[in-house]
């Protein structure tokens, strides 16, 4: 049995939802025709970590590294 990602929506202080994901907090950047862009919710402090995931945020499509 292969073992999945398991993607987790939060709701944040501001209302909207964050995602976690392998530990790690991401805040929605964008949406786009075919994807949503998370960016790791430390990049005021410089890094550069993103996930990019499905419209219905069940699968991850790509990642950036932190």
């Amino acid at each position: 049995m292969a073992d999945f990602p398991v993607l987790c929506l939060v709701p944040n202080r501001g209302g909207s939802m964050a995602l976690v994901f392998e530990g790690r907090s991401y805040k929605l950047k964008y949406t786009g025709k075919q994807k949503k862009c998370w960016r790791c919710s430390k990049d005021k402090k410089g890094c550069k970590g993103a996930v990019w995931t499905d419209l219905e945020v069940t699968a991850v499509i790509n990642r950036k590294d932190h």
